[in-house]
């Protein structure tokens, strides 16, 4: 059996899954990772609660059995979810070997392991029939596939193949779409971070060669919290514009697509980083809102859901 580990590309911010040795620390990746933060981001979670307790009502108002697709289900949670909102079986599908192995003791311990099937494979590999991984298609697909730049964690091709193989052609999805908001500012400080810096050693200042300090770098993508950017740091040129939505109830693509968006420029200055910022509605009337949204963004500071998701 491969075991796979997520590394961060950090020029695209896409999370590249790489085969593992058997001696790799795997206890370590896994405390080195997001999960603890994930299950203690209260919004994110409530939210999700809320977007499948309504699918799994949607489905149910339909006569219909309710059979939900879980991709990437890290500790279970959300299949566990599921199932408490009602759903009849859940597919928890997780290609992190030792993340599988602890969601399905996990499952099992809560006493779900009746209505949840975990299968350590990358939802690609998966397939549906009688003697396959699932029995049958799903009618709901659950999914936390985003990473900073949402659709980086190779969430498009996972969608894809779900949809032409997995999940019916009426299925619901929770989230049921994204929208990737963008704001072009000029700030002396964030540009710094594509930059070499002087550094003090033992008392002497190390100063990097002309040529190189000119030099901008690779185009980058720093994943941080923009909530923790002061607005003061940066100058907005522009508005903040809707860059392109997904439907994730229907078929996506995997394949390269360029986006344009054009905005009037608000004042002079220099291009020089792009922040961008995602929002996942959970439901298709867009009531239940999961929300990536910088807290400066927001006109009243106590309307700003506490979260740790980037």
């Amino acid at each position: 059996m491969k075991t796979f580990c997520g590394r961060a590309n950090p020029t695209t911010g896409a999370l590249d899954w790489v085969e593992e040795s058997e001696e790799y620390d795997y206890h370590q990746e896994i405390a080195r990772s997001c999960y603890a933060d994930m299950l203690h981001d209260k919004d994110r979670n409530e939210k999700y609660y809320e977007g499948i307790r309504a699918a799994v009502s949607r489905v149910k108002a339909r006569g219909e059995r309710v059979v939900v697709l879980d991709i990437g289900t890290g500790t279970g949670l959300l299949s566990m979810m599921a199932v408490t909102a009602g759903a009849d079986y859940c597919y928890a599908i997780e290609v992190f070997k030792p993340m599988a192995q602890a969601a399905t003791c996990i499952v099992e311990r809560n006493g779900f392991s009746d209505k949840i099937k975990v299968i350590n494979k990358h939802s690609t590999e998966v397939t549906v029939g009688p003697d396959g991984d699932m029995q049958e298609q799903a009618n709901i697909l659950v999914t936390e596939l985003f990473d900073t730049e949402l659709i980086g964690e190779g969430a498009l091709p996972s969608y894809e193949h779900a949809h032409m193989h997995l999940v019916k052609a009426s299925c619901e999805a929770v989230p049921h779409r994204a929208t990737v908001y963008a704001q072009l500012v000029e700030s002396d400080m964030l540009w710094k971070w594509s930059q070499l810096q002087p550094i003090e050693v033992d008392g002497n200042k190390l100063q990097p060669p002309p040529a190189v300090v000119k030099c901008a770098g690779a185009p980058s993508v720093c994943d941080i919290q923009l909530s923790q950017v002061p607005p003061e740091s940066f100058t907005p040129l522009g508005p903040i514009c809707t860059m392109f939505s997904v439907d994730f109830s229907k078929p996506v693509s995997s394949a390269a697509q360029t986006y344009t968006a054009q905005f009037k420029a608000q004042t002079s200055g220099r291009a020089q980083v792009v922040l961008s910022w995602w929002d996942i509605d959970m439901d298709p009337d867009g009531d239940i809102v999961c929300t990536m949204a910088p807290s400066w963004n927001y006109s009243d500071p106590r309307t700003y859901p506490v979260s740790t998701a980037d």
